[in-house]
Formats: C-alpha cells, structure tokens, sequence
C-alpha cells in the first residue's frame, strides 16, 4: 500500500474514496521501551493504562475525543499496545488498520476500524474521533517480552 498522496486522479471519484495509508514505525529498544522512527511524530503511544483524561486531552487539544476508560488497565492488558495520533482533525473515514512486530518472528494482527473503541475491554480496535483524529488497542502476542525488532501500524483513511 503506497503512502503517496502526489497522484492526481483523472477520475474524480477515485480521488476523493481512494484510502490514503499513514505508516507509524518505531524501533523496539527494550521489554515495552519503543523509539519512534523518524522521532518528533505526533503520537501519543501506550503499553499500560494512561493515567489520566488530560494526558489525552491536552495531547490533542480536544475534549473526550478519546476516553481514559479505552485505555484503562482493563483495555490495556498483556501484550497491548495502544496509539493516538494527533492528525490535526484531517480524517473523515477511518476504513481499516493493521499493526505488526518482528522482533526474530513475524507477528502480524488485522485492527478493525469501529465507531468507537469499547472502553474496559481487551480488544484489538481502531477509531477516528469526533474530531478526525485516530485511535488503536492492539494485542499482539509476545510484544511486552520483545527487547528488540520493529513494530509498525497502518491506518488506513479517507481524509476530509
């Protein structure tokens, strides 16, 4: 899947409902320590409960767009990751999502994109917010042991 947006479609419906794929990587350094690749991306990324609905809020300058309750230590349990990524409200649809690491072993997971991610809940989802901004819980099995490898995840959109 290509993450160029430079090719202008002749036909204007393929234009607008061509999904656009944004690619977040980083580079695991340690068991849950990840450095993101390139670094100064603005996401917000998580292997436990978030503390607090103004990390949240004050990261993306929205008011519950995303709920502490999706990343509580319910939602955020072994082998979970979880990722928020300020896209300065530019999405409209959110139509999939993948993420995976490889760390000597290739593991892959599907994310499904919901309408809302489910609060307290162990589950492998994507969202777009109120606001266009994205959201992801992934359980991807062996990650919290992995001290080395990469993990990646894709979102795949529509932007407004």
């Amino acid at each position: 899947m290509g993450t160029s947006p430079g090719l202008f479609f002749w036909q204007d419906k393929l234009g607008k409902n061509n999904p656009h794929t944004l690619q977040l990587t980083w580079q695991i350094t340690g068991a849950t320590t990840i450095t993101p690749i390139p670094v100064g991306t603005p996401v917000l990324t998580t292997f436990t409960a978030i503390a607090a609905q103004t990390t949240i809020d004050s990261f993306l300058g929205t008011t519950n767009e995303f709920l502490i309750a999706q990343f509580d230590a319910t939602s955020m349990g072994i082998d979970s990751f979880g990722v928020i990524v300020d896209m300065n409200g530019q999405v409209d649809t959110l139509f999939s999502a993948d993420a995976f690491f490889d760390a000597g072993t290739y593991v892959p997971r599907s994310v499904p994109a919901v309408a809302t991610l489910t609060s307290s809940s162990l589950t492998t989802q994507a969202a777009v917010g109120a606001n266009g901004n994205l959201a992801m819980r992934a359980v991807l099995t062996g990650l919290d042991a992995a001290t080395s490898g990469i993990l990646c995840v894709r979102f795949h959109f529509r932007s407004k």
